[in-house]
């Protein structure tokens, strides 16, 4: 992609990012884990993004990538590589 480029992301957004995602992954695997069992309802995991912000903290993360991203190749280049991302659709 750019080779050796670097971005530059203030080290207090890396912590809060890194604890964020590791919330998350261990959550999930937590939350699906009990799911797979038939034991817990559904709403465990509806319950957990609601309760934990999960939404909002994932937007936060975004923007601040996003941010720094922008800072080092541009507007542009920025969208462009956010439009590669997949996209959730409705099943038919």
């Amino acid at each position: 992609m750019m080779g050796d480029s670097k971005v530059s992301i203030p080290l207090a957004e890396v912590i809060e990012a890194a604890r964020d995602l590791n919330e998350y992954v261990v959550c999930f695997d937590r939350i699906f884990s009990r799911l797979a069992t038939g034991d817990y309802s559904q709403e465990i995991l509806a319950d957990y993004l609601v309760d934990r912000e999960v939404r909002q903290r994932i937007a936060r993360l975004r923007e601040q990538m996003f941010d720094a991203l922008e800072a080092s190749v541009g507007a542009e280049e920025a969208e462009r590589i956010a439009e590669e991302a997949y996209f959730y659709e409705d099943p038919e």
